[in-house]
């Protein structure tokens, strides 16, 4: 098998990199925060273990958070087809074999991690995810020792000098597949083996095992973890009905600063497992109701946000008018933007693991949206004879694809608001007024 040469800086890479990282950053995301790269030491061996939740979308947010051209490790069936395995070459990642693919391709993982090793010894930085598989859930699984097979297998073979660094890493996302959602990276404090050394020496699996703990706990700290997973979706439902009051009783103004929202969801959560050692009962009862008003608010197609804000019928008015005088707008963007836009739909629907949609979309998006606003501005240039006219119609594709898109949100979120006021005065709403006031008077209040 051969790995390329992913530990050499590349110009192809240098140059894609920028263009890729401005659509990222700015366009595919609403808001992006990177913060503690300042933990990533410049002059050491360094392992970047994040956590994994949105398949290769995890691996770009760590690209795009550093200045380095940076190599994975990632789990081998993605690499099955050529065409994608030359690319993810490209992209610096490398395959690492589970037992799932066949003892015979265990044994090509000894390559992989010398490989590895070559490359940390070289002081260029290496992101390998410890969970080994994603999950489209705010939980972390149990780590593998992939990390940790690597870090002391280097150690080894520099006499326990290497003085390796691990960075428990946090990738958190407001949502996982929606355009124009929310990302936030945050490197942690660096972890060193030194003080593992000696007990490894003397019990090497113990030791990892130990380690591995440790780097859990790590990861844990920067991230939204919900630990168990019988309860997950209403404890992620009930992040956003506590949030507001959460940030009230922390004396946050700000909730929707994505740091802020990162606070007040960890200690939502603190405060539910607390409930859940405390008082068990009270907890069941309280997942029982979230079940329920969740189930009540599907029925209406509403969001929590709705019940919350119950906004007056003037400002609704202002929306509802908004729209109708924008519908010219709206059709331009939509209609200058429909084939790429709709293109990766046609692989993403066929998808059997929803959590490549935003990769696929993403990939795509930037190669097919520039080609297609580029043959038709030429279009429009081959029937007005004027450069003039396709450069103002090239640069409105963008801007008027974003405002088609800022356009439909605010439809469906109008929407919502008038079948909400529709039906405010029915029983069943009622009581779904009712059940959310109960909710948060239970735990917040």
């Amino acid at each position: 098998m051969k790995l390329g040469k992913v530990e050499k800086f590349s110009v192809r890479y240098a140059v894609l990199k920028v263009y890729a990282k401005f659509v990222h950053d700015k366009i595919f995301y609403k808001k992006v925060k990177y913060f503690g790269a300042e933990n990533i030491p410049k002059n050491k061996p360094v392992l970047i273990a994040p956590n994994h939740q949105n398949a290769l979308m995890d691996a770009l947010a760590i690209i795009f958070a550093l200045d380095k051209q940076i190599v994975f490790l990632a789990r081998s069936d993605i690499f099955q087809n050529p065409i994608v395995a030359k690319i993810l070459f490209f992209l610096k990642i490398l395959p690492v074999f589970r037992m799932r693919d066949g003892k015979e391709k265990l044994k090509l993982n000894e390559k992989i991690y010398n490989k590895t090793i070559q490359i940390l010894k070289k002081k260029r930085p290496v992101v390998i995810f410890p969970e080994a598989q994603h999950i489209d859930k705010r939980h972390l699984r149990r780590l593998k020792k992939s990390i940790q097979r690597v870090a002391f297998k280097l150690e080894e073979d520099s006499d326990y000098n290497a003085d390796i660094q691990i960075i428990p890493t946090g990738i958190y996302y407001s949502n996982y597949w929606n355009f124009r959602s929310k990302l936030y990276v945050c490197f942690g404090k660096p972890l060193s083996l030194k003080d593992y050394i000696e007990e490894y020496k003397q019990d090497p699996a113990k030791t990892m095992l130990k380690f591995g703990n440790v780097l859990h706990e790590k990861i844990s700290e920067q991230i939204i973890n919900i630990k168990d997973l019988t309860t997950h979706d209403e404890y992620d439902f009930l992040l956003e009905v506590y949030d507001k009051y959460i940030a009230e009783k922390l004396s946050i103004k700000n909730i929707k600063d994505l740091v802020n929202k990162i606070i007040v969801d960890k200690e939502t959560v603190r405060m539910l497992d607390e409930l859940k050692d405390e008082k068990p009962g009270d907890f069941k009862n309280l997942m029982d109701d979230a079940r329920t008003y969740s189930e009540g608010l599907k029925k209406f197609k509403l969001k929590d946000w709705v019940l919350e804000k119950a906004e007056l019928s003037n400002k609704l008015f202002r929306k509802i008018l908004l729209l109708i005088f924008a519908v010219p707008i709206y059709i331009y963007g939509v209609l200058n933007n429909i084939i790429p836009y709709f293109l990766p739909r046609l692989i993403t629907k066929e998808l059997k693991d929803r959590q490549f949609e935003s990769s696929i979309v993403y990939g795509l998006g930037i190669i097919t949206f520039p080609i297609f606003y580029l043959i038709q501005s030429f279009i429009v240039w081959l029937l007005t004879n004027s450069f003039i006219y396709a450069g103002i119609y090239l640069i409105s594709l963008p801007v008027f694809g974003l405002f088609a898109f800022i356009y439909s949100r605010l439809y469906v979120k109008t929407s919502a608001q008038i079948r909400f006021n529709r039906n405010k005065k029915t029983d069943e709403m009622k009581k779904l007024i009712n059940l959310r006031e109960r909710i948060i008077a239970k735990t917040v209040k």
